[in-house]
């Protein structure tokens, strides 16, 4: 038979039909009742294949779509809940500042409902003091700590004559 003119490509039924046309017709109906089997088992191969990679694509896709679902499930869930905690100090803030407590009303409305519509709905979280990744400077400017210099060694009086 010819040589593959691939290293994965195996010979097809018009490389074969060229080399068995110079043999009489009763060879050539040989060489196709023998060749039939090869070409179907090919086929049925490319086939599985071709079904296998399918489902990969198909399941990829559902995959892909249930990460969409559960994303959107808990953005909504950060808005409905930061809507209900922000609606409820809110409300406590009212009732406090009634209840002649400024104070706490102020802190209500203030900046604990600035964080908890940012953690919620926003889905940041503020670094405070405390929490800051290494390497960073702590005020703004500050260059982050370098390597301490390497020591000098100076000689000693017994050294220097």
């Amino acid at each position: 038979m010819t040589p593959n003119r691939g290293a994965d490509r195996e010979p097809s039924s018009a490389d074969i039909l060229r080399e068995w046309i110079k043999f009489p017709p009763e060879h050539l109906k040989i060489a196709l009742v023998a060749l039939e089997p090869v070409l179907k088992r090919s086929h049925a191969v490319r086939m599985k294949k071709l079904d296998i990679e399918q489902r990969a694509r198909q399941a990829e896709r559902e995959a892909q779509e249930r990460q969409a679902e559960r994303s959107y499930r808990l953005s909504m869930g950060g808005l409905v809940a930061g809507f209900v905690l922000c609606v409820g100090m809110l409300c406590g803030s009212v009732i406090e500042a009634l209840n002649k407590q400024e104070v706490l009303a102020g802190i209500l409305a203030g900046p604990t409902m600035i964080g908890v519509v940012t953690l919620f709905v926003l889905r940041q979280r503020h670094k405070g003091r405390g929490q800051q990744q290494p390497g960073r400077a702590s005020i703004p400017g500050q260059q982050p700590p370098s390597a301490p210099p390497a020591p000098v060694s100076t000689p000693g009086p017994m050294e220097s004559a």
